[in-house]
């Protein structure tokens, strides 16, 4: 089975348990994660990127209007009922793959990615997409998990991303796949030194990246 296919059926399985082990798991600090990423968004329209559930164009809504975009059907439905249930008129929903997007050059301000760009199968390719949907002078925002670079730090985080994260959400979503693949898929994405290089390469410059909570996530900013 092909990374896309796999990534696909994997988030659809757990997405009805997807928000609240995100907000679990992670202690809480997501919701502060995503919204030091969004502060770094201009005004105006934007993209998010594998949007999920819809969590990130819902911090955006609150003061730009947004389109969530996501290639797992189940995701966006829930996204779209969220956004129902709120009474938000700010987003819309679509289906769409990071790597083949399917809006015109220059629609947006500003896109991001949220934990998402991990996923995609081509990396460079989805992050070359992501610059060609906004405008010139565009941000392009991405939120990633990342390795921390204390070493004691380090040894303990592991201990939990590794053994506990995959347990726990295992048992509370009942697909110990899903949880497995996100420690694996980390340990496997670039450095921050390769993935700024990764941004240069697809046409980004002025990039700066943050690391937040001791290095476990980091956002990265570019602009077109």
């Amino acid at each position: 089975m092909q990374k896309k296919e796999y990534i696909q059926k994997m988030f659809a399985s757990i997405s009805r348990r997807y928000d609240y082990l995100n907000h679990t798991l992670s202690l809480g600090r997501d919701r502060s994660w995503r919204r030091f990423a969004v502060a770094k968004l201009p005004e105006g329209l934007i993209l998010d990127v594998c949007s999920g559930t819809g969590d990130v164009a819902i911090e955006v809504s609150g003061r730009n209007h947004a389109v969530a975009s996501d290639f797992c059907r189940e995701m966006l439905q829930l996204c779209a009922r969220k956004i129902q249930q709120t009474g938000n008129g700010n987003i819309l929903c679509v289906q769409s793959d990071a790597e083949n997007l399917c809006f015109k050059d220059g629609s947006f301000s500003g896109a991001i990615a949220a934990f998402g760009i991990r996923n995609v199968a081509d990396i460079k390719k989805a992050l070359c997409e992501m610059r060609r949907v906004v405008k010139k002078g565009g941000r392009v925002i991405v939120l990633e998990f990342s390795q921390p670079e204390n070493r004691l730090f380090r040894r303990i985080y592991y201990l939990y991303f590794k053994k506990v994260l995959p347990l726990i959400g295992g048992v509370i979503s009942k697909k110990e796949g899903a949880y497995s693949y996100l420690p694996s898929s980390v340990m496997t994405f670039p450095e921050r030194g390769e993935f700024v290089k990764l941004m240069k390469e697809s046409g980004m410059e002025r990039i700066e990246f943050y690391d937040l909570t001791a290095g476990i996530v980091t956002v990265y900013v570019g602009i077109k």
